[in-house]
């Protein structure tokens, strides 16, 4: 049995999506009315959906993340423009083309954050103060550290801080509704403070494509001038805007499920002497494990437990991840910590193999 933790982008559509998809109204969205909106009927469903939850004026489909985040930053900011970010954000250490000079030449200003990916907010002051910031872009909940959560109360600190300085604020909410599903709070209560936020519907809500970028009225009309300069205006996408609306409105109500099998999974290896678990970071579906003590290479870990039938992430030399999400059982979780737990005990001392 082959057990794929990679990413919960392996969701797959459940029954009711794939016939909403079948079922959907469709029209031209890259043609917009008066009112800024696509001619898609079930896509100006998404959207309006989106920006309720968010508690938005307006939502924008975009059919990715990473194009979502671009299209954010890029309205915000032009060329050459200062933009607080963490140093390992999805955003800065994987998405890149905005702080890339050949691309989009955004100069990234790299504040530092505690053990969950949090900034500090001495930090930022000390930025803000020294230099003229465009954008602070924050990461909730954040990939590279496990999935760990910052509370509302976090976000508006950080954001009050922000506004002294008249300092916009993007959120990368991929996961956002695996936030709200942990502190067991409406997503608008989460990103209230925020200028701006994405999140996915092709992650833990399962929908097959699309991420939803929110904001003022203003900023998604500006947003959707941005994502046709950048070639990201879509036609009849209504088909797949309708599992958005499903992933939103059902898959959101069980993301909890998802969150129980991450922690039943680093539980049942955090006593591995081959690795390091940071069990209080594992309040969503992802695990990070630091494989460093083995001496072995992340990668070598990728490749070998592929071999066996459990396939996971190397995010950095010495750190691979875990995902949970539906689809994947409470016996998947429990079989994939016996492979793994079986092949550390397997591997042989060596000084390192990591560079």
């Amino acid at each position: 049995m082959l057990i794929d933790l990679r990413s919960d982008t392996l969701t797959k559509p459940i029954d009711s999506m794939r016939q909403a998809m079948f079922d959907a109204v469709v029209g031209d969205d890259g043609r917009t009315s008066r009112d800024g909106k696509g001619e898609d009927p079930t896509v100006n469903r998404l959207e309006d959906l989106a920006a309720k939850v968010t508690g938005k004026e307006d939502a924008m489909f975009c059919n990715s993340g990473t194009i979502g985040n671009i299209i954010a930053l890029m309205t915000h900011c032009t060329r050459g423009d200062l933009v607080a970010v963490g140093a390992n954000s999805h955003l800065y250490k994987s998405e890149k083309s905005p702080f890339m000079e050949s691309y989009f030449g955004l100069d990234p200003v790299l504040y530092e954050a505690d053990n969950r990916g949090v900034p500090r907010v001495d930090s930022l002051a000390s930025h803000f103060r020294k230099r003229n910031t465009n954008l602070l872009c924050l990461e909730n909940s954040n990939n590279f550290f496990g999935g760990a959560c910052i509370s509302a109360k976090e976000t508006k600190a950080i954001c009050e801080l922000a506004n002294e300085y008249s300092v916009p604020v993007h959120l990368d909410g991929a996961r956002i509704f695996n936030v709200a599903a942990y502190y067991d709070l409406p997503v608008s209560d989460l990103v209230a403070p925020v200028d701006s936020v994405m999140f996915s519907v092709s992650k833990g809500l399962g929908a097959p494509i699309g991420s939803l970028l929110c904001g003022s009225k203003a900023f998604i009309k500006q947003a959707r001038s941005t994502r046709k300069l950048l070639g990201g205006g879509m036609r009849q996408v209504g088909i797949i805007a309708a599992a958005g609306i499903i992933g939103i409105e059902i898959q959101s109500q069980r993301l909890k499920e998802d969150h129980e099998h991450a922690y039943l999974l680093a539980s049942k290896i955090v006593g591995n002497t081959k690795i390091k678990v940071n069990l209080e970071n594992v309040q969503t579906n992802i695990v990070i494990i630091d494989v460093s003590n083995s001496g072995y290479s992340a990668a070598k870990f990728e490749m070998e437990l592929a071999e066996r039938g459990l396939y996971v992430k190397a995010v950095s030399n010495n750190h691979i991840r875990m995902t949970t999400y539906h689809g994947i059982s409470t016996e998947n979780v429990e079989k994939a910590a016996v492979i793994f737990n079986q092949y550390c005990h397997n591997l042989k001392e060596v000084d390192s193999d990591i560079e």
